[in-house]
């Protein structure tokens, strides 16, 4: 498929909330998936976080969600993919309760890394090993901490590209941060060695509060990446959307189109529209977007659900 190929696809309504969180926990967040041909039971998996670390979903439709177990803890944004007859799950670490305590007043100086574990049948995982740490100036801020985050691993021909999030933006009126850049780190393998570049690849557009996430797919002639930027909208308030971006190269990003894949709208969905995976099947061929959202600002009175879209081509 093309970049402009992907472009065309019509997206059908978004479907959900079709996953809350579970208890004690305002968020369930940063979903990714594995579609049924690919798993051991047969069924759809997901993975996302809650605030207590990243937890296992299964579904015989892709629809309705049963929670199975915290499969890492003090984990959160996983990513996870079929590799080599096994699986790898990506996921950002941090020190025990971090996430939790974000929920009190005051700002606490982050710490986080991207680690990885392993998998032969998605119930069983390996200790989790670090494949890239803040190592560089534009990976930390002297107030809010250090941080890479928001894995996403794609192959490129010989090689490995680890595109990730780096550094954190306060946001105001949401009382928590985000991530304030994108950034790419090359290796020969889905496990490494990754060697960060040496600057961002993607930083905040101008005006805009934080980068946030990318989710890069490899088309026949280049690139699209679904970003959820953080900006202000008319009335000075934070959102984030999922826009597309297109590269030749994977390094140079640029808008794909004017108005956001999805955004925010009333209901479920209507603060904040976050992360996503997405997915082509060739059982279907469908593109299954997965995605998280948020319906108010501070933590007390917002929570974060997962919902999807799907997209096909026009006319099918």
């Amino acid at each position: 498929m093309t970049i402009n190929d992907f472009l065309m696809l019509d997206w059908a309504g978004a479907e959900g909330p079709l996953i809350e969180p579970p208890p004690f926990s305002p968020v369930i967040a940063d979903p990714s998936f594995l579609f049924p041909e690919e798993t051991p039971s047969g069924d759809w998996e997901l993975f996302a976080h809650s605030a207590w670390g990243v937890h296992r979903f299964s579904s015989p439709d892709g629809l309705t969600w049963r929670r199975r177990r915290v499969v890492a803890a003090n984990a959160m944004r996983p990513f996870i993919r079929a590799v080599g007859g096994g699986f790898l799950l990506y996921f950002e670490r941090y020190r025990p309760l971090a996430l939790p305590m974000t929920a009190l007043p005051g700002r606490r100086r982050w710490s986080s890394s991207v680690a990885v574990s392993a998998s032969a049948d998605l119930a069983s995982w390996s200790t989790p090993r670090t494949l890239l740490e803040p190592s560089l100036g534009w990976m930390r801020d002297d107030r809010l901490g250090e941080s890479v985050s928001n894995p996403c691993v794609a192959r490129d021909g010989d090689e490995w590209r680890l595109y990730f999030s780096a550094s954190l933006a306060w946001i105001d009126d949401c009382g928590f941060c985000e991530p304030r850049s994108i950034g790419l780190a090359v290796g020969p393998s889905p496990t490494g060695p990754f060697e960060p570049e040496g600057s961002p690849v993607i930083e905040p557009a101008p005006g805009d509060l934080a980068a946030g996430s990318i989710k890069a797919l490899r088309m026949d002639d280049g690139w699209i990446g679904l970003q959820n930027r953080l900006y202000a909208d008319a009335e000075g308030r934070s959102r984030s959307a999922i826009f597309a971006l297109r590269s030749e190269d994977g390094r140079s990003w640029r808008p794909a189109m004017d108005a956001p894949l999805l955004a925010p709208k009333p209901g479920w969905a209507s603060s904040h529209v976050y992360a996503c995976d997405c997915r082509f099947r060739e059982a279907d061929g469908l593109w299954y977007l997965y995605f998280n959202a948020r319906d108010g600002w501070r933590i007390r009175d917002g929570r974060e659900r997962i919902g999807r879209v799907v997209g096909k081509p026009r006319g099918a």
